[in-house]
């Protein structure tokens, strides 16, 4: 073996591993905490679920979500796929269709559960890749030497006419927070998926709303470019949104490369 066979195979030895973490706050304004989130390290998953649709509904539905997801997303269906960016999406997309389709006929088998829904995202590290899977305005942002990037674009029907060029502060309130795909109701077309390579040292963070709805994307580039670890950035975007008011749950879960 040569010398500079050797000197990669020790840089894949000593490379660190992901580290990872996750929190979830009720916000200063709500009575309940219909946010759900998972981390999975050994896969190099995470998720995070908005839910929709009243207490009791959103609740079951951002859970349900998240379950049926971690069900389908299972060690060996990741196995078959690791290394290839076009069955690593078919399979994000595919199975959060498969999500949708299992919420929909658990809201249609229980009138308490009627209407309920949730956004939804899903975010993979493989090989040096991020992937992403969502519906609805959760959001995925990559930190790094470039500064901060959102990977994710926002379902919303605010997003939607800024994209037009109209200003969403002129839409009445109650239509501007309105989400135009969601987990729950009928898909018209697939859920948003991405691919992007992820540098040395880079760091992922996936949020709800009630992250980036109350924290500026340039608070959220200085906690993630400061904090130590992903935990104390969790812990800090949280203590930010709520001392900016946290009018709504708050969700992140954030990724070290």
């Amino acid at each position: 073996m040569n010398f500079a066979t050797l000197k990669k195979k020790l840089m894949f030895w000593q490379r660190p591993e992901i580290q990872f973490s996750g929190r979830t706050d009720t916000g200063r304004l709500r009575a309940a905490n219909e946010d759900s989130f998972a981390v999975l390290p050994r896969l190099n998953l995470m998720m995070v679920a908005d839910g929709i649709g009243g207490h009791k509904a959103g609740e079951v539905a951002s859970r349900r979500a998240v379950e049926i997801m971690i069900e389908l997303l299972s060690p060996r269906a990741l196995r078959e796929v690791r290394g290839s960016r076009e069955g690593i999406k078919h399979l994000l997309t595919s199975s959060l269709c498969r999500v949708n389709e299992k919420i929909m006929a658990i809201a249609a088998g229980s009138e308490d559960l009627s209407g309920m829904g949730t956004t939804f995202i899903a975010a993979l590290i493989d090989n040096g890749f991020l992937y992403t899977c969502h519906v609805g305005d959760v959001r995925a942002y990559i930190a790094g030497r470039n500064g901060l990037r959102q990977v994710t674009n926002d379902h919303s029907y605010a997003a939607e006419f800024k994209r037009r060029g109209t200003d969403a502060e002129k839409i009445a309130p109650p239509a501007r927070n309105i989400v135009s795909r969601a987990v729950g109701f009928p898909f018209h077309e697939d859920p948003e998926c991405h691919c992007l390579p992820l540098s040395p040292r880079e760091r992922v963070t996936i949020c709800s709303d009630g992250l980036w709805s109350m924290v500026s994307d340039e608070k959220i580039a200085a906690i993630i470019s400061q904090a130590e670890t992903p935990d104390t950035a969790c812990a800090e975007y949280i203590r930010a949104a709520n001392e900016n008011g946290g009018r709504d749950n708050i969700t992140a879960v954030v990724a070290y490369t």
